[in-house]
């Protein structure tokens, strides 16, 4: 510690200053104060040792006496000051210490004192959560934040509505502050902080390089450029080596510590010098994405030629920076060679089909992709190979149909299911719970995307805050603890944890137009022959305002499969009549889309071996149409022993004739007999004396 005092007579004024905290020496204090008495000059050296070296002065002891002196070290103390006439040469006895009168000492914090290891309070707030004691909020932010957040000191305010906590240095603050605005269970989240004006002095100190806009640098650019120019084709390939980037000390883009807008300026550069380039080749940059050149689709937009070949392109998003409306709409030809999007696609697939139809929708102008013709796409489904064709004409390979059941019996109990389930989902859900089997499980996703289709049609946003909470969406709730825990399990969890969470609806079953059920039969899943169901439809929700309108009602569309099975006897579901129980309940909730996906198209050649239910609505319960067994697509049991007697063959003639009439096996096999076996023959018969068969003729539902 250095310690230099200048100190003349008693009574004067003192004013000093010292720089330091605990750890650096680095605060400072103003004191004023008496002066001391006694003269000279004193320097000392390090505290606790090195040279000391006294010389004294003239100066009257007890006069009066100014004192100026500056106090640096890591253990900077105030000096101790003598009353009036007081010595500070030591070679006099004063006498007893005493305090300065009128001393006063103020503490002021400088610049210097800004530390990145200095704690920050962060305070994160939202409208309609309650995220003062929302559990996920910390992992969420771990997982958005690009380092890993150590939170400290956590609390919620007095109306959960804002939470906040402690980061322990400036690069974790700056982290989270850059998330301010991102959407969490469905709202925004605003996030400040104590320290954003040391957030804000550290990203102007960041290391960043920056490109020197200097003349020679433009020049060298410019020289760079004419240099690789040549009748319409401009050659950036392996720039790291170019000697006259070198010689002037310009990074290419790409690079660790490239300057950010190197890119920027090449492009600028060239389109200003040969504004008629067509062709751009890129090869050999070890480029990871396209950002430090996305510039190129503003300054070429008619660019026609691309090679990226030779570099590190992973991902398809790190070609988005150059694709897009608007971008690049006149390319014509890309090369992605030796790139690793392209080697991993065709490890990870076999062949290279996937890779080249990514990467042609991202740029639909392409006619060679890898020095190859892009031609029409062929799609397999096991009917041939059929052509892609143009969008005024294209038409998915076969029609769309309507409501689909295996059976008349399975049709008309799904229909009474349903009509019950959804009755009593609109009207009182805690009765639910008897539907649903003491080991059943439920869960829901909330699905807030939104289609480009539903963004032209002007659609916003709903409100999803009631939703949020338990969506076991697996893209967005990825620890695996959470994920068990928003499965529910068991009627009673269902019901008051899952389902009554949810907000009030009201389905439009009635409305053929408005829904749409596929359901068949299905073994293996449990000892008794399941139902499965998938439900398409839509809903208004009761009481909900709409982000866009409060006067116009929230109506949303929705999936949802069920597996249900015989109600076991003397079961909740029995006691109350029901003759089903539910064993799996999924839910998928989505914005309004309409119903368009499966309005029923006319199919001339449709085989009559595929049984389609009609387009009808849910009826109300009781009401189910006691459909006829003449419908065909009755499934006959695979485990159906051959009868006595008859050959294989006949066997499997049998089963058909189950499958296309609905006759039980018995009936089919003596069908088949009375017409010498003439498969034709028997359909015909059964169609003809349909009025006529028996009721235990038929198949039975399995329920």
């Amino acid at each position: 510690m250095q310690r230099d005092r200048d100190a003349r007579g008693g009574g004067g004024r003192q004013t000093g200053a010292i720089t330091g905290n605990e750890s650096e020496g680095l605060f400072t204090s103003n004191y004023a104060g008496g002066g001391g008495g006694g003269g000279g000059r004193i320097h000392r050296g390090a505290s606790g040792g090195g040279r000391s070296d006294r010389r004294r002065g003239g100066g009257n002891v007890g006069g009066n006496g100014r004192r100026v002196g500056g106090l640096r070290g890591t253990s900077a103390n105030l000096p101790h000051t003598r009353a009036a006439g007081g010595d500070l040469d030591g070679d006099l006895d004063m006498g007893e210490k005493k305090s300065l009168p009128g001393r006063n000492i103020r503490t002021r914090l400088t610049t210097h004192a800004i530390s990145t290891d200095d704690d920050f309070i962060i305070f994160v707030s939202t409208s309609g959560n309650n995220i003062g004691t929302d559990s996920g909020l910390d992992s969420f932010l771990n997982r958005k934040a690009d380092m890993k957040l150590d939170i400290t000191n956590k609390k919620p305010s007095a109306d959960n509505l804002t939470v906040s906590f402690k980061l322990p240095n400036v690069e974790q603050a700056r982290a989270v502050r850059k998330l301010s605005g991102i959407k969490y269970r469905g709202a925004k989240l605003i996030i400040k902080s104590t320290g954003d004006q040391k957030i804000m002095e550290s990203a102007t100190r960041s290391t960043v390089p920056r490109l020197k806009s200097s003349e020679s640098t433009l020049d060298s650019i410019r020289t760079f450029i004419r240099s690789r120019h040549n009748n319409g084709f401009l050659n950036l390939e392996n720039m790291a080596s170019d000697p006259t980037l070198r010689a002037a000390s310009i990074l290419p883009p790409g690079g660790k510590t490239s300057p950010p807008q190197i890119g920027t300026v090449l492009m600028k550069a060239a389109s200003e010098l040969f504004p008629d380039i067509t062709t751009i080749s890129l090869a050999h940059n070890r480029l990871r994405s396209m950002q430090p050149i996305s510039s190129i689709a503003q300054f070429f937009p008619k660019l026609k030629n691309l090679s990226l070949q030779h570099n590190n392109i992973t991902y398809l998003k790190d070609l988005e920076f150059i694709s897009g409306p608007k971008k690049l709409t006149s390319l014509r030809e890309l090369i992605l060679l030796d790139n690793p999007i392209r080697e991993r696609s065709i490890a990870k697939n076999k062949d290279d089909v996937s890779y080249r139809s990514d990467i042609t929708k991202m740029f639909p102008s392409l006619e060679v992709l890898d020095l190859t013709a892009v031609v029409a796409t062929k799609i397999s489904f096991g009917l041939g190979d059929i052509a892609v064709v143009e969008k005024d004409t294209a038409a998915l390979p076969v029609p769309i149909k309507g409501n689909f059941y295996d059976s008349p019996g399975t049709q008309a109990m799904v229909e009474e299911f349903l009509s019950s389930f959804f009755n009593l989902y609109d009207n009182n859900r805690s009765a639910l719970e008897a539907m649903y089997d003491s080991s059943a499980t439920f869960s829901f996703v909330a699905d807030m995307t939104i289609s480009n289709l539903q963004r032209l049609k002007g659609m916003r946003g709903d409100r999803w805050d009631n939703y949020v909470e338990g969506s076991r969406s697996l893209s967005r709730v990825k620890e695996l603890d959470e994920r068990t825990k928003r499965i529910h399990v068991g009627n009673t969890s269902i019901v008051k944890q899952g389902i009554l969470t949810l907000p009030q609806t009201k389905h439009h079953l009635n409305d053929a137009s408005k829904v749409c059920v596929d359901a068949w039969q299905t073994g293996g899943l449990l000892p008794a022959i399941c139902i499965y169901i998938m439900v398409h439809g839509e809903f208004e929700e009761v009481n909900s305002k709409n982000n866009n309108s409060s006067s116009r009602p929230v109506v949303k569309s929705f999936d949802r499969s069920f597996i249900i099975a015989p109600a076991p006897p003397n079961s909740q579901a029995s006691l109350h009549g029901w003759k089903c129980i539910i064993i799996s309940d999924q839910l998928i909730v989505r914005h309004h889309n309409g119903s368009k996906a499966w309005e029923p198209e006319p199919d001339p050649k449709a085989p009559t071996s595929v049984a389609v239910g009609p387009s009808v609505g849910i009826v109300p319960n009781g009401a189910a149409a006691a459909a006829a067994p003449a419908a065909q697509g009755v499934q006959p049991d695979p485990l159906q022993a051959p009868m006595a007697g008859i050959t294989p063959d006949q066997h499997a003639m049998a089963q058909e004739l189950q499958r296309q009439t609905g006759l039980n096996y018995p009936y089919a096999v003596q069908c088949l007999a009375a017409v010498a076996w003439d498969f034709a023959a028997g359909v015909a018969l059964v169609n003809q004396e349909r009025p006529n068969i028996p009721a235990d003729a038929w198949q039975p539902t399995r329920f």
